[in-house]
């Protein structure tokens, strides 16, 4: 098991950890942030690979469980965010903060919303607008906060390093004796003819004598 994949599994234990110890202890009337819809929306997007997906539905399972909803509601939410996450960043990248952060401002906005369809639809919640309001609508922003926190720790622990990574060799040292090498036949032909006609008149001053 390589570095970035086990810092991946230590992150998920300490996502749902933070679900269980920390959430409940911030939640503001009926919001509770997700921390483990904003981690795995940020691993989506940092390695967006096949495997992501697996994690996006074991611990969406260990969300279901843990909380009140319907089993396999949260999975089934987390798989596709994170599917749609990491195809569009995939495809939107242009090397800033600005798209990654869009991006993961936009899936958990579409998370808690679609969730809370599926709780008024299954649960007998009450209407759609007290959910959006009362639920939707601050646990995005909560869930966004986490997002920018896991983020750049993904960013920091969770990618693996380049293959062709390592400075490239200094070029200085060779290009001076490049230099150096060039300019020498110029020096050369330049002091030749500077040197022939101080050389010339001695010779001649020799003759006469």
């Amino acid at each position: 098991m390589n570095r970035d994949t086990l810092a991946v599994l230590v992150g998920a234990v300490i996502a749902v950890l933070a679900q269980i110890v920390i959430a409940p202890n911030i939640a503001i009337l009926s919001a509770m942030p997700n921390f483990i819809a904003a981690y795995v929306l940020a691993i989506a997007i940092v390695r967006p690979t096949s495997s992501t997906l697996v994690l996006a539905f074991v611990l969406g399972l260990a969300y279901d469980l843990l909380g009140n909803g319907p089993v396999g509601a949260m999975a089934f939410l987390l798989v596709l965010a994170a599917f749609a996450a990491s195809r569009a960043f995939t495809v939107l990248n242009n090397e800033t903060l600005f798209m990654p952060l869009t991006i993961l401002v936009a899936s958990m906005l579409a998370i808690e919303l679609l969730y809370a369809v599926i709780l008024v639809g299954l649960t007998g919640m009450s209407g759609m607008a007290d959910a959006l309001v009362r639920r939707a609508i601050p646990c995005a922003l909560y869930d966004c906060a986490a997002a920018l926190v896991f983020y750049p720790l993904a960013l920091r622990f969770a990618v693996a390093e380049s293959p062709l990574g390592g400075s490239a060799p200094a070029a200085g040292p060779i290009v001076g004796s490049t230099a150096a090498r060039a300019a020498s036949p110029i020096v050369k032909s330049t002091a030749a003819p500077t040197a022939s006609p101080l050389l010339r008149p001695s010779a001649k001053s020799k003759r006469r004598r």
